[in-house]
């Protein structure tokens, strides 16, 4: 498996991605988290849209249509490292 760098968007969403699509974006960090088919980390086998500016995270969507759940430890921990 490749690792995966996260870093947060213009808007404060959290993504995971190959290095050089990292770096792209300024700061960045190495995790052992795997990304969906679209960049969001996969906890517990499921992919989470985590807002940083709203400490909010959701499942199966994101804050128009999914679910809002307990920001997983693992997340804010990635977070806290990249602000």
């Amino acid at each position: 498996m490749a690792q995966n760098y996260a870093y947060l968007d213009q808007y404060g969403i959290l993504h995971l991605h190959d290095e050089e699509h990292a770096k792209q974006h300024g700061k960045h960090v190495a995790t052992e988290l795997q990304a969906d088919e679209s960049g969001y980390p996969v906890v517990e086998g499921t992919g989470v849209v985590y807002y940083s500016n709203e400490d909010a995270a959701y499942i199966k969507g994101n804050r128009k249509d999914g679910q809002r759940i307990s920001t997983p430890a693992v997340i804010k921990q990635l977070v806290d490292q990249l602000k």
